[in-house]
């Protein structure tokens, strides 16, 4: 069996200076207890922005409109490596209220929070970026 790694398609939906976040299960198999962004696997013949669409409205409930890509990351799971694909995404509902343990978190807010390592280089960025800026 080859090694190779799992496709990861995570959705950064931004509104009005927020992010949407949810925190995984503490008993999770894995990053137990850490916070994350709606994402998932990516499904054969499923391409990654489309699986960033779709695990945002099965996780949160949100519809949102998947855009460019914003970073990727190598990282590790229990079942080896994993390459996750951050992609910008926007609600097509702004009034729409995510589903828990999904929440609109301000992204200056972010810092605050625990998230896997391979969320490092993204989260630095959204915070440089938004610093002083209104979107």
């Amino acid at each position: 069996m080859d090694m190779a790694s799992l496709q990861i398609a995570v959705a950064i939906v931004m509104h009005d200076g927020r992010v949407l976040v949810g925190q995984r299960d503490s008993l999770a198999e894995n990053a137990a207890g850490l916070h994350e962004f709606p994402g998932g696997k990516v499904e054969p013949g499923e391409s990654p922005a489309a699986a960033a669409a779709r695990e945002t409205l099965e996780e949160a409930g949100i519809v949102v409109r998947v855009g460019v890509m914003l970073d990727a990351a190598t990282g590790s799971a229990r079942s080896g490596r994993i390459d996750i694909l951050f992609f910008e995404a926007a609600p097509l509902d702004p009034t729409a209220l995510p589903r828990p343990p999904f929440a609109w978190v301000p992204i200056a807010g972010l810092a605050n929070l625990s998230f896997p390592p391979a969320n490092d280089h993204l989260i630095r960025r959204l915070m440089a970026g938004h610093s002083g800026q209104q979107h």
